[in-house]
């Protein structure tokens, strides 16, 4: 952590950075004989590593949230129960068997007597049928086969509202929990507490067990306040629209990511050999390991703000200081709060601004959500692309955010700098 002498060395004013991507070069010593000095790559204490373990842990909170819609063609198929009588050579779903020859009756003649004869639409008939369907545990592709919990549309809607609605609560109250005992502790404490329900998302069997689950996952929708938060107190006034906007951009990229990759990851496990059941489950593991190393690197090796952590500038204010008035005037001056995390959270409360950029952002991000959550299955449904298409061509929407954010913020500073708002 940074000593006084250092809080207003070039590039910095009053110990928080200035800048984000470039800096004036000193001496002339720019980066491809330029005047600037490329610094976005920084990573050192304490500014540059709370900006890249902020946006990162984001990231990694938003792919464990959406980890789950663009596997959802594969999670919604019905149990699998090869062992079943029906499913045997001689049972209702074998070639001659009483099932099969009930699904074709509607629109063919059963005059088939071995597999060679039957055409690829009849094909998907039995593999899409309610029964035969649980027979055949290794087949993908949309309605076609097993190895899911069997979920019905209307509890995928369920699901994925609950799986928004959570964020809503946490939101408001892990800032003034942030304010009261950091951003290093809250931040920690978050990403590791909810990778546990990311682990238990692969063991789902229930669509009672998965709507629990994806509510507790919704949880780390929270990690958005910390970001910005910890970004606001580590950039200066002049760059910070820009700071806080591209960390919740790269962050909130990785929904996009999240609908590219798992699809991705899912194909591997497929390929390795594995059923639909054991391949979404394994798919499911690897973002909440994620977070849980995240969360360490995140108490281990970052600080609350430029001038130290909160427990140890409190400390040190106790030794040297009075106690100080406690009229709520160091919240809305933005200094490093006094007492307990209620007031914050009343202070924000009371503002009518709060309450505007409440609005703005439900129209905004609100809807970014919702998409995040449906688009994979509608792109599958919709357009009859496999689940990894779906996910991918839905990832696009979320891969904006790689620079509409920063372009957001980036205005919101030159707004600043020419009118103050």
């Amino acid at each position: 952590v940074w000593s006084e002498d250092h809080w207003d060395r070039p590039g910095y004013v009053n110990g928080k950075r200035d800048h984000l991507f470039v800096k004036p070069a000193v001496n002339g010593g720019g980066n491809c004989g330029t005047n600037y000095k490329f610094t976005l790559l920084n990573c050192n204490r304490p500014h540059g590593r709370a900006f890249h373990v902020a946006w990162f842990a984001f990231f990694a909170c938003f792919i464990m949230w959406f980890a789950i819609p663009p596997l959802m063609v594969t999670i919604k198929k019905p149990k699998c129960d090869a062992d079943a009588d029906f499913c045997q050579p001689q049972g209702a779903c074998s070639i001659s068997g009483s099932r099969t020859q009930e699904i074709l009756a509607g629109d063919y003649n059963a005059e088939y007597t071995d597999w060679s004869e039957y055409t690829d639409k009849v094909y998907d008939k039995i593999l899409k049928d309610k029964t035969c369907a649980k027979c055949y545990p290794y087949q993908k592709g949309n309605g076609k086969g097993c190895g899911g919990i069997g979920l019905k549309k209307s509890e995928i809607l369920v699901s994925n509202v609950v799986s928004v609605s959570g964020t809503i609560i946490v939101r408001i109250l892990i800032g003034p929990l942030a304010d009261w005992i950091g951003v290093r502790y809250t931040y920690s404490a978050l990403l590791v507490l909810f990778s546990v329900p990311g682990f238990l998302a692969s063991t789902v069997t229930t669509y009672e067990g998965l709507v629990v689950v994806r509510f507790f996952i919704s949880l780390v929708g929270g990690s958005f306040v910390i970001t910005q938060l910890w970004t606001t107190v580590m950039f200066h006034s002049n760059v910070v629209g820009l700071a806080n906007a591209t960390s919740a951009g790269w962050g909130n990229l990785g929904g996009g990511a999240a609908l590219a990759i798992m699809g991705a990851v899912f194909n591997a496990m497929k390929n390795g050999g594995m059923t639909n059941d054991q391949a979404w489950r394994r798919s499911l593991a690897w973002p909440p390991a994620v977070l849980l190393a995240t969360g360490l690197v995140a108490f281990f090796f970052t600080d609350d703000c430029p001038f130290g952590n909160y427990g140890e500038m409190k400390k040190r204010k106790a030794e040297t200081q009075a106690p100080a008035v406690d009229d709520g005037s160091d919240l809305q001056g933005g200094a490093e709060p006094v007492s307990v995390a209620g007031r914050s959270l009343k202070v924000a409360a009371a503002n009518w601004r709060t309450w505007v950029l409440f609005l703005v952002y439900a129209f905004s991000f609100g809807v970014e959500l919702v998409v995040n959550g449906n688009i994979a299955l509608y792109f599958s449904n919709a357009f009859d692309l496999s689940q990894g298409d779906g996910g991918l061509a839905g990832s696009l929407f979320g891969l904006f955010n790689v620079f509409a954010r920063s372009l957001g913020g980036w205005m919101s500073d030159k707004f600043n700098e020419h009118w103050g708002v």
